[in-house]
């Protein structure tokens, strides 16, 4: 019993010996798996002895929920990653450290500035792109009669072609569109809005101009498709496409990581998006992208400025884009990498980004989205015609920019 006691006496004393880390925390939120982020955090850690990084990944079905629930708290990360259309939100409500002075030297050397500015001040940093192409099938172009050297490049030969290849039989589609997913929608249509030189804000964003003519149009033309297309969710339509199902899909980079893995076999091509005719509009895309910001309520906004910088370094977020093969640095020098540049697929998705457009830099856009996706699945399931469904929407986000 003695023993026992006397072990109790000088516990205190071993824990107080025994060997502590020193070194500073950073938490960071972020969404990309861990075996493609470890990589990068480690170097940082070498990098910088002084910190320790502890990293949690979130999950695009509930982080922006988790992220905002957070900043409510209190309860904030040190460094966090956000998605480029939801950082204008957080960025005009004052939560988010401003960098502005730290990232002068750096402005130029960067793209997409737009989602972390508010006024004359920035509160976060650009870590890396991304947009969407048009995959066509070459074997199915073939057996549908079509020249599969050359793949629509205006609004009426895509829906030809998607025409002919439907007709190829019942489980065969021409197209594929996507629904039933939050955030998802309403990036499949705004390319085709923006490559009719349409608008979803005026020019000083105090109006709506959803119900344009040139939008009116776009979501004409994607209603059109839909007799000859699969209607689905991403993922459901890049697994169609793999497997031969599908002629042609706007779909994101990520497929040319798949399908080599999946579907080596496929017969494919990837092209920029048709713009509506020869004379008229332009090859536009959605351009996305991922942000990181310091939430003004971190403990350590030193480390959180160092891994940030580290971060979308041209080497690391390149070695970040690489390992993902979904995105590309958000730096002007990534055109030289020989990776981007000679690879003719990555080459396609690098040219596409230069017409491609991100989503007005509102506060508000995140509940803008939402009625935008609320109206566009009225016009896809029939419910209304295209303009009373962009009439509607126009009326809904008038209000929210005259709401307080």
């Amino acid at each position: 019993m003695m023993r026992k006691y006397a072990f109790l006496l000088i516990l205190p004393i071993l824990l107080s010996c025994a060997p502590r880390d020193k070194r500073q925390k950073i938490v960071f939120w972020q969404f990309w798996e861990m075996p493609v982020i470890q990589p990068q955090i480690e170097a940082f850690e070498k990098a910088h002895p002084q910190y320790k990084v502890e990293v949690e990944q979130l999950t695009w079905q509930n982080g922006f929920d988790k992220i905002v629930a957070a900043f409510a708290s209190g309860q904030v990360p040190d460094l966090c990653e956000l998605g480029s259309t939801w950082a204008p939100q957080l960025a005009s409500e004052g939560v988010l450290l401003e960098v502005t002075d730290g990232v002068r030297p750096i402005k130029e050397t960067y793209l997409m500035w737009g989602p972390v500015t508010v006024g004359d001040k920035i509160y976060g940093f650009p870590w890396v792109v991304g947009t969407r192409a048009l995959f066509y099938n070459k074997t199915l172009f073939a057996k549908a009669g079509l020249d599969s050297t050359k793949p629509p490049e205006i609004w009426p030969e895509l829906l030809n072609d998607a025409k002919k290849i439907k007709a190829l039989g019942k489980d065969l589609y021409g197209y594929g569109e996507n629904a039933g997913e939050r955030h998802i929608l309403y990036k499949k249509y705004l390319p085709f809005a923006w490559s009719n030189l349409g608008s979803v804000l005026s020019p000083d964003s105090k109006k709506a101009v959803l119900n344009s003519p040139e939008n009116k149009e776009a979501l004409e033309f994607l209603v059109s498709l839909l007799p000859y297309a699969m209607i689905e969710r991403q993922d459901a339509l890049d697994q169609a496409f793999k497997q031969g199902k599908i002629g042609l899909l706007v779909s994101g980079a990520w497929l040319l990581r798949t399908i080599p893995q999946d579907a080596p076999d496929l017969h494919y091509g990837v092209v920029l998006i048709p713009k509506p005719d020869k004379d008229k509009g332009i090859h536009a895309s959605f351009l996305g992208g991922e942000m990181l910001v310091i939430p003004q309520k971190a403990k350590n906004f030193e480390g959180a400025l160092e891994l940030a910088k580290f971060l979308i370094q041209e080497d690391n977020a390149g070695a970040l884009a690489k390992a993902v093969k979904t995105v590309q640095p958000a730096t002007r020098e990534a055109p030289k990498d020989p990776y981007f540049s000679q690879d003719p697929y990555q080459k396609v998705f690098l040219e596409q980004a230069r017409t491609a457009v991100h989503p007005p830099t509102h506060p508000k856009w995140v509940v803008m989205q939402e009625v935008l996706n609320d109206a566009l699945e009225q016009a896809f399931y029939k419910k209304k015609t295209p303009g009373q469904a962009l009439d509607e929407a126009n009326a809904r986000i008038d209000s929210l920019l005259v709401a307080p």
